[in-house]
């Protein structure tokens, strides 16, 4: 457990207490039988390359929807509502699989988009070439939710801690609580059997259809799903920005004795470059630091401008919120969050680094019912990890009062105790009963019909004239051809 810092709470007591929000939704896209969906991105969303809010993940069946920055967690709540409801007309019959694992998996339906002309379209198509011969698709085809956090200026110069210092001391100690949040969150216990072919993991028959681990939590977040052992070099401490980019500097540049026999010369590109992760993103992380977006790369930008927000990353979809997220999770992920910006963060060792692995490793598998190691310390060395997340949970609520709150999150808590003791996989598995994964599923992933607002229906439609013109006038200033373009890329980070 990580301990609240009463000094930190008074501090931030004194700030405008400000928090911004924004979500990143990834679907699945499936036909009424629920098979991955054959169809293209509709051409009714714009372009995919430009449109702030609709894009496209790693294939042409994998819808992403974007909003902007809320301070508001119930407008920002309301914002994806209408996404996801633009979204559900526009791709006819086709519908957004609510859950992470993915739909009946056939290889011939997954599309890699072309992206389009444009250097950096044909870049990012080059990016999943690569990512489908290093992983292949199936890795590549959950989905979950990003969460993208930050805190005003005002909180973090209340905590008299440069702005790099504070966002890092809240990676360490995420880390040190995810486990207790997968236990809390995590909803992707049950797989199609189809997703498990030439895959070397040993996983129980639950029907004829369907596989699963019994007490798991999340198959998005342990080694069958969204997962590189080629990553476990090193591990991400975040114990200061100058190693995070040294890992990733690394990453890129070192060629890696696995990835290196896929081609990547003039002649055949298959992949952007041949060292453990291409480009910042492949990076697996569970948070990642990030700078603001803009055309500079993103260790460039972190390394010149310093952190700007946080993205949470391993969210599994909510099947029980009809968009795949609810007002109790955003709370919840807000509270948590500045749990552990205001507690103390020491920095995280060489043991502790082991630690946190295996604890994450068991609350993916076996985070049902399961046992977390505590401490090396005491004489009890592993505790139940029930008990652990009840102290969470109990420190949540304690920091709530603190800040005057009690209100404002007490649904969130009262909803999250009872998911302490049914575990939203557990009740997953308990509600298949005599259905396979993808019947359970289709009955969860309803078309929305609720009224889109007039403003939001106009901001929409208006982005997908914008992301065509965007994407032409970008297209009309390339000058360079990608040869050139690919070396400039591949000499940025060096």
């Amino acid at each position: 457990m990580v301990e609240l810092n009463q000094t930190k709470v008074k501090k931030f007591l004194n700030s405008d207490q400000k928090i911004f929000k924004g979500i990143e939704k990834e679907n699945l896209r499936s036909n009424p039988d629920g098979k991955i969906s054959s169809n293209n991105f509709p051409k009714t969303l714009g372009n995919y390359a430009t449109n702030k809010f609709f894009t496209l993940d790693y294939s042409e069946a994998h819808l992403e929807l974007v909003t902007p920055v809320f301070e508001d967690s119930y407008e920002l709540l309301s914002f994806l509502s209408d996404l996801h409801s633009y979204a559900d007309r526009q791709i006819d019959s086709d519908i957004l699989w609510n859950y992470s694992m993915p739909p009946k998996f056939k290889k011939k339906y997954i599309k890699l988009p072309t992206f389009g002309k444009t250097n950096k379209s044909k870049l990012a198509y080059l990016y999943r070439l690569g990512l489908r011969n290093r992983y292949g698709d199936k890795m590549q085809s959950t989905a979950g939710i990003h969460f993208n956090i930050s805190f005003s200026d005002s909180v973090i110069e209340s905590q008299q801690i440069n702005k790099n210092k504070f966002y890092l001391s809240i990676c360490r100690n995420f880390l040190r609580l995810f486990p207790l949040a997968l236990r809390l969150t995590g909803c992707s216990p049950v797989t199609h059997k189809s997703f498990l072919k030439d895959r070397n993991f040993v996983i129980d028959r639950i029907n004829n259809s369907d596989f699963y681990l019994p007490r798991s939590t999340s198959l998005r977040v342990s080694r069958l799903g969204y997962y590189s052992e080629e990553q476990e070099e090193y591990f991400i401490n975040f114990n200061s920005l100058a190693q995070y980019l040294g890992v990733i500097r690394h990453y890129i540049n070192v060629p890696n004795k696995e990835f290196k026999k896929i081609p990547h010369s003039k002649k055949n590109l298959q992949q952007i470059n041949n060292g453990t992760i291409q480009i910042e993103s492949e990076l697996y992380n569970h948070i990642r630091p990030k700078a603001l977006l803009g055309d500079q790369r993103q260790y460039l930008k972190l390394k010149s401008e310093g952190i700007e927000y946080l993205e949470l990353r391993s969210i599994d979809l909510n099947p029980y919120s009809d968009i795949g997220i609810s007002i109790n999770d955003i709370h919840f992920w807000e509270l948590f969050i500045t749990l552990c910006a205001l507690s103390e963060s020491k920095e995280i060792c060489d043991l502790e680094s082991i630690v946190i692995k295996e604890n994450i490793r068991r609350a993916a598998e076996t985070g049902q019912d399961c046992l977390l190691i505590d401490s090396f310390e005491s004489g009890q060395g592993e505790v139940d990890i029930k008990s652990l997340t009840t102290s969470l949970l109990d420190e949540l609520e304690k920091l709530a009062s603190k800040l005057n709150k009690d209100e404002f999150y007490s649904g969130m808590l009262e909803n999250f105790k009872y998911r302490n003791e049914e575990p939203p996989a557990e009740r997953f598995i308990n509600n298949l009963s005599n259905q396979t994964l993808a019947e359970h599923v289709l009955n969860l992933s309803k078309k929305a019909e609720n009224m889109i607002s007039k403003d939001n229906m106009k901001i929409f439609q208006e982005e997908v004239e914008l992301s065509k013109k965007r994407y032409d006038e970008i297209l009309s200033r390339e000058k360079v051809s990608f040869e050139e373009f690919l070396m400039k890329y591949r000499k940025e980070i060096i």
